[in-house]
């Protein structure tokens, strides 16, 4: 396994290392295509200025057609050549029509050029006159041109020009050493951008990946990390882990809030059961009646309890999935309102039910509504005087469902906690109806707010 800083590094110098090397191989191939046509076209251009120097010559001075004047010729020809820009490193040869040597003469040749006579004389018939043969001498290479002179003076000789490519070799090793230094300059370049590019990646990333491991352990504090600013994905990245560290320390915070609270809740009529029934057992309460419905009692509110605990946790899970199906919202309303009847009447108080006289029909869940609905009615007919109003609008945009009673309000203090799970209020009671509510109202797409308006609480729902 490959880590980030080495996914990062190879493939950059990798990169950096074979363009170069294809660029050197290419301008190599380029550049000794170009010399080498460039070196022929200077052989060919070379018979041009032969001519020009010979034909100076013979109107100059119309001589006899003697070794004696062609070797005098030759020399001119040599000379005005080496005047030119021809003439580097470039050999004049001046052979007779048997191909022998007539300049330079055999006793000054060097090993080189009669080495390169013995190869080229029995080829001389073979070659074609202005065409620049490529020939090998001794693992050398020269390119080859041969010329015969038709003129009186000259006796039919051939003129023969060689050009070596050592020129050419030496200066393609002199650009290949500029090259390869340049080369190896912005491999060490390339080396030290990418250890600082890997290192700028990963180190974030090694920190990010040290919160990670400590927010899994537990701790939330992540003030001692210092990301650097100066990327925005990495800036954005630790902003979002901060943000997620925060919702993670509230959560468990809540968590463990609600474990103390339900461990509360729960004990409480637990050990109320239990009192009782180890004094019915001791037979310390002569009318075990009494004790028996204490006993039912707390066992209702235990398993209401429980009920609304496994209602929650299903929901804030996710493992509830709404049920989605189209509904006069209107026509719920009033049978929830009717399921409501009886606890009203029960608590002395009325509940008021304001309908728009058009139908507002809405894709819902009748499971999750009536969770909403029903448990915000049951909180408000506790804190109610008399009465409570359950009112409908809907707009363009928006439906929006207002629940209030004429009680005393809810404490501004308050407000802000009164959805959370077993939060007790001044005056209030523990439990879980407004949280399951708002939850509910959430897997509705909806949202749930609580104020104070006028006399007494208005909870409004908006989907």
């Amino acid at each position: 396994m490959k880590s980030i800083k080495n996914k990062i590094r190879r493939p950059f110098l990798i990169l950096l290392i074979l363009i170069p090397l294809a660029t050197l191989v290419l301008f190599n191939i380029s550049l000794r295509i170009y010399l080498n046509a460039a070196a022929k076209n200077e052989l060919k251009a070379t018979i041009h200025a032969v001519e020009k120097v010979i034909k100076s010559e013979l109107e100059t001075d119309g001589g006899t057609p003697t070794e004696k004047r062609a070797l005098e010729m030759a020399r001119n020809i040599l000379s005005a050549l080496k005047s030119s820009h021809f003439s580097q490193g470039m050999d004049f040869y001046l052979l007779d029509i048997n191909s022998s040597p007539v300049f330079p003469a055999k006793t000054k040749l060097t090993s080189s050029q009669t080495a390169f006579l013995n190869v080229i004389s029995p080829k001389i018939d073979q070659m074609k006159e202005r065409t620049v043969y490529t020939i090998p001498v001794n693992g050398k290479k020269y390119f080859t041109i041969a010329y015969t002179m038709n003129s009186d003076d000259l006796s039919n000789m051939i003129a023969v020009f060689a050009l070596p490519t050592e020129h050419i070799n030496k200066y393609l090793a002199a650009v290949n050493q500029i090259l390869v230094v340049i080369m190896l300059l912005g491999i060490l370049i390339a080396i030290y951008l990418s250890e600082r590019i890997a290192a700028h990646i990963t180190t974030p990333i090694t920190k990010l990946s040290s919160l990670s491991l400590e927010i899994g352990q537990g701790n939330f504090d992540a003030s001692h990390f210092t990301i650097p600013q100066d990327t925005i994905e990495f800036k954005q990245l630790y902003e979002n882990i901060s943000l997620m560290v925060g919702r993670l320390e509230a959560y468990d915070k809540n968590q463990k809030t609600f474990l103390q609270n339900a461990s509360h809740e729960l004990r409480t009529p637990l050990m109320s059961i239990q009192g009782y029934a180890e004094g019915i057992e001791s037979g310390i309460f002569p009318d075990t009646k009494e004790a028996a419905q204490i006993i039912k009692r707390e066992s209702i509110r235990l398993n209401e309890l429980v009920s609304e605990l496994l209602t929650l946790s299903r929901y804030e899970s996710g493992t509830y999935k709404p049920q989605w199906e189209e509904v006069n919202l209107c026509h719920l309303l009033k049978d929830y309102t009717q399921r409501l009847m009886g606890l009203s009447a029960k608590s002395n108080k009325t509940i008021e039910l304001n309908l728009p006289e058009y139908d507002v029909m809405v894709q819902i869940d009748d499971m999750l509504l009536s969770q909403t609905v029903m448990n915000i009615v049951s909180n408000c007919l506790r804190y109610a005087k008399k009465n409570v109003t359950i009112s409908l609008e809907k707009t363009a945009e928006t439906i929006s469902l207002k629940i209030s009673d004429d009680g005393d309000g809810i404490p501004e203090a308050d407000i802000p906690f009164i959805f959370d799970r077993f939060y007790k209020g001044k005056n209030g009671n523990f439990g879980l109806g407004l949280a399951i509510a708002k939850s509910a109202a959430e897997l509705l797409n909806g949202k749930i707010t609580a104020y104070n308006q006028g006399k007494g609480a208005v909870f409004e729902i908006s989907f």
